[in-house]
């Protein structure tokens, strides 16, 4: 009877780490997809208006997403593997460098990217058969 409380203790206790990886993951690729999704819209309205998308808010914007997934992905790489975070970092320093350069097509593709990986990402690193076994 002890062993089997033991082992149901086991696979809860399993189960609960399992969720809030799953919930640490979620949350940190929710909020970088609402902060992309945001800035996608900003810099759209300012492409279709002709407006200049280097602006000191477009600028304090992608520098503040940019230092919060660095943030998130030191504490995400114990629970996925860097390669994928990684790529997220590449897209962003890519989007940030063409808003400072003025370029919003190419800022656009960065964010893209971004959007594309968020959604990509976030169903393969999560709890799943494979990336138990």
């Amino acid at each position: 009877m002890t062993r089997l409380f033991i082992v149901i203790l086991l696979v809860a206790l399993l189960v609960g780490l399992a969720s809030l990886e799953q919930h640490v993951i979620q949350s940190a690729y929710h909020k970088l997809e609402n902060d992309t999704n945001t800035l996608v819209a900003t810099i759209r309205t300012q492409s279709e208006a002709m407006q200049d998308i280097d602006t000191p808010e477009n600028i304090a914007k992608i520098n503040e997403m940019y230092e919060w997934w660095l943030r998130q992905e030191r504490r995400l790489s114990m629970l996925a593997r860097h390669f994928d975070l990684s790529q997220v970092s590449i897209n962003l320093i890519y989007a940030k460098n063409f808003i400072y350069f003025n370029n919003d097509e190419e800022a656009m593709v960065g964010l893209m990217q971004v959007q594309y990986l968020v959604k990509t990402h976030s169903f393969n690193i999560g709890t799943s058969i494979q990336n138990v076994i």
